[in-house]
């Protein structure tokens, strides 16, 4: 598969490039940043600089597939709600004109989405049939990009999927990753500095988890598949894994005795009295009966991050000494 990445060089983008290039597949990469800024772990065998695809149409020449990653994270999204709606709206747009006018119409494309689309209505049962109901600017940017992509396909007949993608956790493909406010990343990160793990709720709410490694794979296999894609041109990228953030920060400290012999405490506020997790179950079931399998290897993304938490601390304290 020759594969075209937009956004390939973040915390999904870089892992899904490393699992293509690791089952042999063409990986060209695109990103905003000049050839001497990418970082030494980007193994594309093309990284393309585009600040504007209007200009770039020539990259989609001889392409099986395009991914389309590109946006900021929930973070950038609130601090920069405008620069969310631009990389959903406006980004999403020029990259499919441009698309359109190199002539590559019938070049399967596919959407990185989000459950956070689905907002307000992110309770009870959800599936692909649910009403996205976005309230933040980071599940709005991502809707507006789904709203692109399903325009292109009414007016121009492109082959499109718009992919909804849970809560993908696991080790970045470098430690300068900043993806570090995950929920399983911060509390891996705070499990190997502070030897503690502090919740800020009691942690009863349960939430849909899906590996890095599955998210990878299921965004390859979808990729591999364009004929299998829904009608509607919409899928659930999840697992599962419906976890507690209790569950999560038992599961880090476990991984934590079997690395080290050592078991990060947990403090966290203790429920009141009829405290109940809201119900929020993030059906995949449209890519079960895709054919596609979990492998669902929760302890080995863990032990992956912890470790990869280990080398951040490291690097940091060296910085610390040479500028003592």
């Amino acid at each position: 598969m020759r594969a075209l990445v937009i956004g390939g060089v973040g915390y999904v983008g870089g892992r899904f490039m490393a699992h293509l290039k690791n089952q042999g597949h063409h990986v060209a990469v695109t990103t905003r940043r000049p050839r001497n800024a990418v970082p030494s772990w980007v193994q594309a065998d093309e990284i393309i600089t585009v600040n504007n695809f209007s200009e770039a149409q020539g990259i989609f020449k001889n392409r099986d597939v395009v991914f389309h990653l590109a946006a900021p994270d929930e973070i950038a999204a609130e601090r920069n709600p405008l620069e969310a709606l631009n990389a959903g709206g406006e980004l999403t747009w020029s990259v499919l004109q441009s698309l359109v006018a190199s002539g590559q119409s019938s070049c399967p494309f596919i959407y990185l989405s989000t459950f956070h689309v689905y907002g307000k209505n992110a309770q009870g049962e959800v599936d692909e049939s649910t009403p996205p109901y976005p309230v933040h600017p980071y599940g709005l940017g991502r809707y507006l990009g789904e709203c692109v992509v399903r325009s292109f396909c009414e007016r121009y007949k492109i082959k499109a999927l718009r992919v909804r993608m849970s809560n993908s956790f696991g080790a970045a493909a470098g430690f300068d990753v900043p993806r570090w406010t995950l929920i399983f990343n911060d509390l891996c990160l705070q499990a190997v500095k502070n030897k503690t793990m502090v919740l800020k709720t009691p942690g009863l709410q349960e939430r849909n988890f899906i590996t890095l490694h599955d998210a990878t794979r299921g965004l390859e296999y979808l990729g591999q598949n364009p004929h299998q894609w829904p009608e509607d041109g919409v899928i659930h990228l999840g697992s599962r894994a419906q976890l507690s953030v209790l569950k999560v920060a038992e599961m880090i400290a476990g991984c934590c005795q079997e690395l080290w012999g050592e078991v990060p405490s947990i403090i966290r506020p203790q429920p009141k009295p009829g405290d109940q997790p809201g119900t929020f179950v993030f059906k995949s079931n449209r890519l079960a009966a895709l054919g596609f399998n979990w492998d669902n290897p929760i302890d080995r993304e863990i032990k992956a991050t912890l470790q990869l938490c280990r080398k951040l601390l490291v690097v940091e304290n060296s910085s610390i000494s040479s500028s003592i």
